[in-house]
């Protein structure tokens, strides 16, 4: 009598539990956003001006946090000659003052992605992106004002608050890849082209380095600055009204999200879900939650923040030879004292340089076009394009390495040129598209924008460590290290990576409600679709919940998506069908 009682209960609970997940899943399985379905114009330039606002505008934040991070880089080289004293002779200032910029940014960003991150599933996507907005804003103003009584008070101050504009920078990290997946999932034209969606906004930040570059140039230009000697207030106008244009876009789109942005109706809609579980305080469910994550999704923010880590310490290497690379242009026909395999071109101007770091900008910006309309195509897919792009790192810096010696002569210069530039195509067709994409897409949609910030700021510590490591090797070695960096990039996607491409982002917070009622085992959808899980999960044993009654959804999703919104999705809970309404990615 006892254990029948026992099982009574038992079954008792499993009802409940399905029921409070069926009412859970429909607040999920909402018909998508049809305001922002607009209508087909049969203009065509209407078409494609409604195409580049779909993601310029939300891409404006990668755009302005891109065009004063690499500010940095493009800048250091005039401010060598404004500020000699400082920058070339460290007279006044101390030798790694240029290192002490790029560490003190980047721990800005790191802190900005952690902490912001976490909010931002708190706050909401909008109040999100206006803390992002707000801090880079305040952090631009004082980077133009800065200044001092010398050159070291000057430095001094610029320096510090790049820590605030840096914390502004991370925070868009995390908060403009989550609404981006969540827009393209609630609108109805972009749900099947959600990694197209993504990968567009962030190629913005692309778009930020190319107008920096082309800005500084033409302010160069307009004061004469084509070569020695060169004048040292059209130097300080340049760097200052650079950085003040910057600023334009910035307080535009802070304007733009405080009045016009909506909230993401993805977010909304899972707070909607927690709600009918009984809130978030339902079982211990904020603080289990964490937990949750850390035992059900460790495999995949370890697989995509490690990613991140060998995918930025590779390019931090290949950013470290950009002058390199650029000035060795300038050696063919010209030699010089010191001989050939003295490879760096000290006569290259300032305009010179930065032309030819506009060209591999555009470059590397073709990249991320040719990602963003393969992403979602079913022969590419997510994993296959972050291995083939962390593949032919590999391949590219293992033959820089190999034929190191080779590649400085003049007879080789322009092979090394070109395996340089080939290098930054297949950087932004690959691990910097996916890297920026995945770790949103993995997650839960309660905890995305934290996920993403982990493994952005785990990335952004790979950079950090490069520049200790590479100061303290050879430049031969450093094609070794980053050649090795994309064979682990290769090998980390296989094992921990799972491809994504089509799954519905909704099947995910589906079994993440299930893990947070206590019962996982009641979910069978496609979200543990071995097809849909990496090796690693699927040595884990999480494709054994999936069950075949499921493939309704998989089948419509084959088809291309078009029965989805008519048939309904089977979750079965427990031996009983529920029928779930499912729009298909």
């Amino acid at each position: 009598m006892g254990a029948a009682d026992g099982k009574h209960l038992v079954d008792e609970e499993k009802t409940a539990a399905a029921n409070r997940l069926e009412a859970a899943n429909s607040t999920l399985c909402v018909v998508p956003n049809e305001k922002e379905a607009v209508e087909v114009h049969r203009n065509v330039v209407t078409r494609f001006i409604l195409f580049l606002g779909s993601f310029m505008i939300p891409g404006l934040g990668m755009f302005c946090e891109a065009y004063f991070v690499f500010a940095v880089g493009n800048l250091s080289a005039l401010w060598k000659v404004e500020y000699a004293n400082c920058w070339s002779k460290h007279v006044t200032c101390p030798v790694k003052l240029s290192d002490s910029i790029t560490y003190t940014q980047v721990c800005g960003i790191i802190f900005g992605q952690l902490f912001l991150g976490f909010f931002a599933d708190r706050i909401g996507r909008k109040w999100g992106s206006v803390s992002t907005a707000a801090t880079m804003v305040v952090g631009a103003i004082l980077i133009i004002v800065s200044n001092g009584h010398n050159d070291r008070a000057l430095w001094a101050m610029f320096t510090a608050v790049q820590f605030i504009f840096g914390i502004g920078v991370g925070g868009e990290y995390p908060v403009a890849s989550t609404s981006a997946n969540e827009r393209a999932e609630s609108t109805a034209k972009l749900q099947k082209r959600r990694g197209e969606t993504v990968v567009l906004v962030f190629s913005m930040q692309g778009w930020g380095n190319l107008v920096n570059t082309a800005v500084i140039i033409a302010i160069m230009a307009g004061y004469g600055q084509y070569n020695k000697p060169y004048d040292h207030h059209a130097l300080e106008v340049t760097w200052r009204l650079s950085y003040a244009i910057g600023l334009i876009p910035l307080i535009g789109i802070l304007l733009y999200r405080t009045l016009r942005l909506p909230e993401s109706t993805v977010w909304e809609n899972k707070r909607k879900a927690l709600q009918a579980m009984g809130g978030d305080k339902a079982s211990g469910v904020r603080w289990r939650k964490f937990g949750l994550l850390m035992r059900h999704y460790w495999h995949r923010n370890f697989g995509t923040a490690m990613s991140w880590f060998v995918w930025d310490f590779a390019f931090y290497g290949n950013k470290l030879f950009q002058g390199t690379f650029i000035k060795a242009i300038d050696t063919i026909g010209r030699p010089r004292p010191g001989g050939w395999a003295q490879i760096i071109n000290p006569s290259a101007g300032l305009i010179q340089v930065l032309e030819w770091t506009l060209l591999n900008s555009s470059v590397a910006l073709v990249g991320y076009y040719f990602a963003a309309f393969t992403i979602d195509k079913p022969w590419m897919g997510r994993r296959r394009m972050q291995m083939m792009g962390f593949a032919w790192m590999f391949v590219l810096f293992l033959i820089c390495a190999v034929r190191y010696n080779e590649l400085r002569t003049p007879k080789y210069i322009h092979t090394f040129q070109f395996l340089y530039y080939f290098s930054s195509f297949w950087g932004q067709f690959g691990p910097n598209a996916t890297t920026w994409l995945l770790p949103a897409e993995l997650a839960p949609t309660e905890l995305r924008s934290m996920c993403h910030g982990f493994s952005a700021a785990v990335g952004k510590a790979g950079a950090l460590v490069a520049g200790v490591v590479f100061n303290l090797v050879d430049n031969r070695v450093k094609f070794w290290i980053s050649a090795f960096c994309g064979l682990a990039g290769v090998i980390l996607t296989f094992i921990t990576i799972p491809d994504t491409t089509g799954l519905d982002l909704r099947e995910g917070d589906r079994r993440w409600l299930a893990m947070l009622d206590g019962h996982h085992e009641l979910y069978h959808g496609l979200a543990v679709h071995p097809r849909f899980l990496s090796p690693l999960e699927r040595l884990l044993g999480y494709g054994k919940q999936y069950r075949v009654d499921d493939d309704l959804g998989l089948e419509a999703m084959k088809d291309g998506g078009d029965k989805s919104s008519d048939n309904p999705k089977a979750v079965e809970m427990d031996g009983t069908t529920k029928a779930v309404p499912v729009v298909r990615e």
